[in-house]
This record gives structure tokens, C-alpha cells and sequence, in this order.
């Protein structure tokens, strides 16, 4: 089992993990569009030595053997930006006006190229093989892991477990969260149009007010969650765009929504899909207008498999301390395609710490969000633990 410390993966790797960092960072490209990423990826599997297959146009799947056959582990690493308008004033902020990696994906690769790295360098102290995913798409459906899939990466030779460390700005770095089961949640769109008839707006008996409409459905939608749904159970109910009208004296003839659902369970999933629809029906009826449904299901939930979670923690906390293991108590209501990964091989899904004492810390998908430099070398001496440590352990492959 390969043993590194925080201070080997500094002297070694410090300054390569901060310049690769500050590359990606600069220089992010949206989902599907992740040419010039692949391209700077090869180039260091390249120089690396490290054999890799381009995948699901504009994905990596590079591959490293030990000095015996064994067992093979895959790390996710995906690659995509998000269409935001950075804000961070960083000196190696994004050269892309909206485009920015607002979610840690530029951490993410760096990672991956940092283990394999350690690990090419330490050949002689491991047996197996190690499969690193380098998936494009991930922030947008159906995303990247399924063409990754389909294309053959969990094979020749299969994949016996996988592994996702994913940053967490509100972790300081050495820190790490997971739980046993579900780790992230179903992640779900909802598209709705309230259909009305349009008119002047002093006379709003003669027309249906799309608006009045949308205004009765979105307040109502709230207790499908509050009220009809167990406390004990996790849903979420977010719409984030709604559009109607065109001016201040005519009455609006349709409303256009779009939000996202997040439940756990399939059975809250389903029990919501029947209860929105349910909702529609009744506002409409009692205004006498119409409506458009469209629920399209996202990434499913993620599972963490429960004895290879022991066996990922166990070596975190044997390397770095017991205190270093967060366990969650209860699932992240967001979502990530690598629960396709899960479904298809035992996972484990992490947080690793990201976040910075020294500046105010944002969430994902914020245009102030950054990645704290110095936790790199964690993420990279913690994938290498927790790699090497399902390796060897006799819970994988059963």
C-alpha cells in the first residue's frame, strides 16, 4: 500500500498542483465543449508516460497498472465548466467572459493528474490497476458518465470500485464528509406552462390571468413538501425561472416555469410527480385555464456503498487522524452523474475540504466561489489513501 504524507505531496507536487490548477482555472470550457481541457490532460498524460483512450468526445480515460495484476479502482475527475461570469478578482480568474469553474471540476482534474503522478512514480509499491475518469458534461443532462459507460470504461479490465472525491467550500482543508447509502440526491426538472386568455386589465372578467394562475400554483406547490410529505423524508421543491407577460395593462395569457425537484426515496419521487400534476389540474379547473407538464428525471440518487465507505474513511483517518472523518448525518439534496457510476460498481462519493479561513467561503455555482490552493495536496494524498486501501482490501470484488 502506497504511504504518503501532506509534506511528500508538497515537495513533490505543491507547485505542480497549484500551476495545473490555475490553468484549468483560467481557461474553462462548458459541457460538450471541453476540447482545449482534453487536450492540455493528454498532453500531461503525455509527458507522464501513462496510456489513455479519448472518450465520449472530449472525455479521458487514462490507465495505470502496478507491478502485479490486481484489482482495478476508478477515480472520477469531470471536467466541465458553468456558464457564470466569474466576480472573484483572482489573479488567474477566467479569460472566458461566462464561463467560469464555479463548482471545483478544475480541482477535481488536477487531482487526478496529481495521483497518477504519485502513483506512476510508485509502481513497485501496489499491484492492480487504476482507471482515472477524466468525464466531461457532468452540470448538464443526461451528462458524461453514461456515453463514458457505454463506450467501455468500466472494462477491459472491469472496474471493481469507484471513487469521487468532489470539493467542499465550507470544509477546511483536511477535512472530509461522507455517509454510508444514499450520498446525493434524485435531481429532477419540472417544466410547466399555465395557459390563460389574454385581455385588457381593467376588465379581467373577460380574459384568465396566467399570472393569478401561477401565482395560486407556485404558493400551493409548497405544501406538497411542507404538509403532504413526512418531515422525516427529504424533498425539495425549487422553481427557478418564471416568465409571463409583456406589459403593465394587458392581462398575461401564459406563465412559463422551470425548477427542479430533489427527493431521496423513489417512492417520494413518484408520490411528487402524481402531486404537482394533481395541483395543475386543480388551479386550472378553478380558473378555466389550461396547462403544459413536463417532469423529466435527472441524475438518480447516489449510493455509497456501506463496507467500502468503512474501507475509504478507515484509511483517511489512519493517514491524517481520526478527527479528520466527518460523518454526515443526513444526504446532500444536490446531485452529480457519478451516481451512474454507483449504480454500475460499489462507490464511495466524498467531500473534500476546500474552503479558506482567510476569505469569505461561497457555495457552488456562485461567481465568487474559489478553491482554497493549499487543499490540493489533500485531495491528491487522500485519493491516493483511499485508492491504494481498496486495492488491497478484501471487500471489493466480492
Amino acid at each position: 500500500m502506497v504511504k504518503v504524507s501532506i509534506e511528500q505531496i508538497e515537495k513533490q507536487l505543491g507547485s505542480y498542483l497549484k500551476e495545473t490548477y490555475k490553468h484549468l482555472h483560467e481557461h474553462p470550457e462548458l459541457s460538450a465543449e471541453e476540447y482545449e481541457t482534453q487536450a492540455f490532460i493528454t498532453k500531461e498524460l503525455d509527458r507522464m508516460g501513462i496510456p489513455y483512450q479519448k472518450m465520449a468526445k472530449t472525455g479521458v480515460c487514462a490507465v495505470l497498472e502496478g507491478a502485479e495484476a490486481g484489482k482495478t479502482i476508478l477515480l472520477r475527475c469531470d471536467i466541465d465548466a458553468l456558464p457564470i461570469d466569474e466576480q472573484t478578482g483572482l489573479a488567474y480568474a477566467s479569460t472566458k467572459p461566462g464561463v467560469m469553474h464555479a463548482c471545483g471540476h478544475d480541482a477535481h482534474t488536477t487531482i487526478g493528474l496529481g495521483v497518477l503522478s504519485v502513483l506512476k512514480e510508485r509502481l513497485s509499491e501496489w499491484k492492480g490497476t487504476v482507471k482515472i475518469m477524466f468525464q466531461p458534461s457532468e452540470e448538464v443532462q443526461p451528462g458524461g458518465a453514461k456515453p463514458m459507460i457505454d463506450e467501455g470504461i468500466l472494462e477491459n479490465p472491469t472496474v471493481d470500485a469507484g471513487l469521487c472525491l468532489h470539493t467542499n467550500p465550507f470544509l477546511a482543508p483536511g477535512k472530509f464528509e461522507m455517509r454510508k447509502g444514499y450520498m446525493l440526491a434524485n435531481t429532477d426538472r419540472v417544466y410547466i406552462s399555465l395557459i390563460g386568455k389574454g385581455g385588457h386589465a381593467a376588465a379581467p372578467q373577460q380574459g384568465i390571468d396566467a399570472i393569478a394562475m401561477a401565482g395560486q400554483f407556485i404558493t400551493g406547490i409548497q405544501n406538497i413538501v411542507s404538509r403532504q410529505t413526512s418531515p422525516l423524508d427529504n424533498a425539495v421543491i425549487t422553481f427557478g425561472t418564471i416568465n409571463g407577460g409583456t406589459t403593465s395593462n394587458v392581462m398575461c395569457d401564459r406563465v412559463d416555469i422551470a425548477g427542479t425537484v430533489r427527493t431521496i426515496r423513489t417512492e417520494t419521487q413518484d408520490k411528487i410527480i402524481a402531486q404537482i400534476e394533481q395541483l395543475l389540474k386543480s388551479v386550472t379547473d378553478f380558473w378555466g385555464g389550461e396547462y403544459t407538464y413536463n417532469y423529466s428525471k435527472g441524475y438518480p440518487a447516489s449510493w455509497n456503498d456501506p463496507e467500502l465507505t468503512d474501507v475509504v474513511a478507515t484509511a483517511i483517518q489512519t493517514a491524517f487522524g481520526e478527527d479528520k472523518v466527518v460523518e454526515n448525518e443526513h444526504p446532500y439534496m444536490s446531485g452529480d452523474d457519478f451516481s451512474v457510476v454507483a449504480q454500475a460498481v460499489p462507490s464511495v462519493f466524498m467531500y473534500w475540504g476546500t474552503g479558506s479561513d482567510e476569505k469569505e467561503n461561497f457555495p457552488w455555482h456562485n461567481a465568487y466561489y474559489h478553491v482554497n490552493l493549499e487543499a490540493l495536496k489533500y485531495g491528491v494524498a487522500t485519493a491516493v489513501e483511499s485508492i491504494t486501501a481498496l486495492l488491497q482490501s478484501e471487500k471489493v470484488g466480492k
